[in-house]
């Protein structure tokens, strides 16, 4: 399997492990999906890849009114009934491909949480100008893994490397692959800026292990590696570094205004 089949694959793997996303995966600082609301010029606003609605529920919970335009039914289906769990309103739901979509109107800002990575780059760019209004904002952001300055990350790399993988693994969300003004401009949008949150989330044994389960680099591996790897990581996180740890995250905000 050549690397584009490969990635294909990856970002098609999410859907069955839809509970576990919702539940495992980590949510967004506070003050990024602030300064995204207090940006925007008005309350709709598009979210491709919206996945099981983790940023979805942080925006409706403001006063957002989101339209999400989702791939894959086990994302959707999660995203649906999590959004009415949490007694939220205004959610508008497309199951299809955001390079496909037909916007049926233009908002005032595009969110994507997680997921622009996924897309068709010369397709999403031209989509996300043809959703968003005159000054519509846009609004990318990434929660990236700060690996090295995890304690015990040594013990973790280890268990992944008995199993043939590396514990490093940034889903293709190195800087090269982010927005650049030059990119942003030819597409229509101008005055991008990035801003970057630092903090920390403390796991227990299970739930660290039931994160990475969710990792389309765990996904896309055969039943029995993937359960046996996520059987070590539990158990060296418990018996290594006395069943917590504490992994520290950037939270990446790119945010760009349409011509």
């Amino acid at each position: 399997m050549n690397a584009p089949e490969m990635w294909a694959r990856r970002a098609r793997s999410y859907g069955p492990a839809a509970p576990l996303y919702d539940l495992a995966r980590p949510t967004y600082p506070a003050p990024a999906i602030e300064e995204i609301v207090d940006r925007l010029p008005g309350t709709t606003v598009v979210e491709p890849g919206a996945g099981t609605g983790k940023a979805t529920r942080l925006l409706a919970a403001r006063g957002v009114q989101v339209t999400a335009v989702e791939p894959d039914l086990g994302m959707a289906t999660v995203m649906l009934r999590a959004h009415a769990e949490a007694g939220l309103r205004g959610l508008g739901v497309h199951v299809e491909p955001f390079e496909e979509w037909r916007p049926p109107f233009r908002g005032s800002g595009l969110v994507c949480a997680q997921a622009w990575h996924w897309f068709d780059q010369d397709r999403c760019w031209r989509k996300a100008a043809e959703a968003l209004a005159p000054n519509g904002l846009l609004a990318l952001l990434w929660n990236v893994e700060q690996w090295e300055a995890m304690p015990g990350h040594e013990a973790v790399e280890a268990a992944f490397a008995r199993h043939g993988q590396e514990a490093r693994d940034d889903g293709g969300l190195g800087p090269e692959v982010w927005p650049t003004a030059r990119t942003a401009a030819h597409y229509g949008f101008h005055g991008l800026e990035l801003l970057t949150y630092d903090w920390h989330q403390e796991w227990e044994a299970a739930e660290f292990a039931s994160y990475r389960a969710t990792t389309s680099q765990l996904l896309v591996l055969p039943d029995g590696v993937r359960d046996d790897l996520v059987k070590d990581l539990e158990e060296t996180v418990t018996t290594e570094l006395g069943g917590r740890l504490t992994l520290p995250w950037r939270t990446y905000l790119f945010l760009a205004r349409r011509s």
